[in-house]
């Protein structure tokens, strides 16, 4: 991707060193308890802990930008400072290219450019000022200052806080696995598949395929060393031989088990893509009942007389909308260990500094017993519970149809989410996949021995092939079996992109709203009904 045209920071518009307001102070401390670098501070009792917080505070100074400055430019060695938002939107620019939805737009209490500081790093993005802005402005000495403290575990911050922004940035796109598909997508020509080999089985089987090739070159050296052999190379053996016809009833037993592991093997892999199929199902079915929810309410919600959402609907629809994204991404960091540290204390508060939850959503969350389920059914109930809510001010008609609608969608949705579960719990016995792993290494075993009475030297790479496409079909299997990469068995190209599940629904989650904001048609009087 061409970066674009490097765009340098600005000075605030406004810089002042007052003091503090309580109210300032405490926002600003409430903001800095929540977030992953400073929470644990604030975690410890005792008055030396708040005492810190409260210098740490102190600290802050208030600054203002106006619309379309930039505060951070991308590649800026400058690290002198971060930001809390205090009141307006912040919009990042990665290469030239604006980050979409929510996780490209910074609001209060985000916290701004803090990563810089503590990575010591060039800025990573660009943030520009998307509205006038007013923020309070933390500087390099005082951020070192608190860091170095005793009650601080930087490296731990460090490796951790990589690990979240690493799973953020798949979430919002600035990391792509696939190109931005959900699995690697293929080419129909037969040159372009044959040049294909990263995260394809070949690289996976390779070498397994050349281990036992060498087993047969070796066992091929040694028979024409010892056994003195009346053959030429490249001849097939005389089967007359004392040595070969003691290997003609081991092609016998190769040839039975080749039959049956063929057989089984095809079994199995057709299993196991059954499960990641049903698997791709589940997770387009997740993402087809978020999307209904979505439509019915912005399809029912109240407008005026000329036909466009009131405050009160549009409030409506963006609280709908945020439960929709936070059901998805705490669905997924459930099931995907790859996403599951988005769903502790440090991912929460993350995330909230990042903008991707409100502080209400934020503290509701924190205060539930995570032992009881996923964050998601929390969220769950939040949208079912909102639209009732709305039903009783008149913002949702109060319709018993479109009532019974929503509780069946919201409920197919619990299920369909469960059914992930039940999936991944029952995907295949352990006594099938330990047989048919001892089937396949047995007659992988045998078979340097057991072709060489037919093929002699020609063994060698029959062997090599035999292996590459039997070790490969049940590698292949196993890979099918984890459709999430739970097992982390092999980065392989069928493995599905959670990342672009969740932003293709982050996007749907706003979608209707902005399709329905303008009628084709007049209304004469304000529409609220099913």
């Amino acid at each position: 991707m061409l970066r674009t045209e490097r765009k340098f920071s600005v000075v605030p518009s406004v810089l002042t060193r007052s003091e503090r307001t309580e109210d300032e102070r405490d926002y600003i401390k409430s903001v800095l308890s929540s977030n992953v670098l400073f929470q644990d501070v604030a975690a410890t009792e005792g008055r030396w802990s708040q005492r810190i917080l409260n210098d740490l505070a102190a600290a802050f100074y208030k600054v203002e930008y106006k619309e379309g400055d930039v505060i951070f430019s991308q590649g800026d060695a400058d690290k002198d400072f971060m930001l809390i938002l205090e009141q307006g939107e912040c919009q990042i620019t990665i290469d030239g290219e604006v980050i979409p939805g929510i996780y490209g737009t910074m609001r209060p209490p985000a916290m701004v450019g803090e990563m810089a500081l503590l990575m010591d790093q060039d800025r990573l993005a660009t943030v520009t000022a998307k509205t006038n802005v007013v923020a309070f402005r933390l500087d390099r000495a005082s951020f070192n200052h608190f860091m170095t403290g005793p009650l601080v575990k930087t490296e731990d911050i460090k490796a951790e806080l990589k690990e979240i922004d690493l799973v953020i940035d798949k979430v919002s796109g600035v990391s792509k696995r696939y190109k931005g598909n959900i699995i690697q997508q293929y080419k129909p020509s037969r040159r372009w598949l044959w040049r294909q080999w990263r995260a394809t089985i070949l690289q996976q089987s390779w070498k397994a395929a050349a281990t036992m090739m060498l087993v047969s070159t070796c066992f091929v050296a040694i028979i024409r060393i010892f056994c003195e052999p009346t053959w030429a190379m490249g001849q097939i053996p005389d089967p007359n031989t004392p040595v070969i016809s003691r290997l003609v009833p081991l092609s016998q037993l190769f040839k039975y088990l080749m039959t049956l592991a063929t057989f089984i093997l095809a079994f199995f892999l057709s299993e196991a893509y059954s499960l990641w199929r049903g698997m791709y199902v589940i997770t387009r079915k997740i993402q087809g009942r978020l999307n209904d929810i979505g439509i019915l309410v912005v399809s029912t919600v109240e407008r005026d007389e000329e036909g466009k959402f009131t405050k009160k609907g549009i409030v409506l629809m963006d609280d709908i909308g945020q439960y929709i994204r936070l059901v998805h991404l705490f669905t997924w960091a459930s099931f995907s260990k790859k996403f599951q540290i988005l769903s502790t204390s440090r991912g929460m508060s993350r995330m909230l500094s990042r903008g991707i939850m409100s502080r209400h959503e934020y503290n509701t969350l924190t205060s539930l017993n995570s032992s009881h389920g996923g964050y998601q059914h929390a969220c769950l109930t939040w949208v079912l519970t909102r639209c009732l809510t709305a039903m009783k001010d008149n913002t949702l008609p109060n319709d018993r149809a479109l009532r019974e609608l929503l509780f069946n969608k919201i409920c197919d949705l619990r299920g369909t989410i469960a059914d992930i579960a039940d999936a991944l719990d029952g995907r295949m016995p352990l006594a099938y996949a330990h047989f048919v792993q001892l089937l396949v290494d047995s007659l992988l075993f045998i078979s340097p021995f057991a072709l060489y009475s037919e093929l002699g030297m020609w063994s060698i790479p029959a062997v090599g092939l035999l292996t590459l496409f039997y070790a490969g079909l049940l590698d292949l299997s196993k890979i099918l079996l984890d459709p999430l990469d739970n097992d982390m068995y092999y980065d392989a190209s069928v493995n599905v992109d959670i990342g672009v599940l969740i932003r293709e629904t982050n996007a749907g989650s706003a979608r209707w709203k902005f399709a329905a904001e303008t009628l084709p048609f007049e209304t004469n009087e304000g529409i609220n009904c099913v």
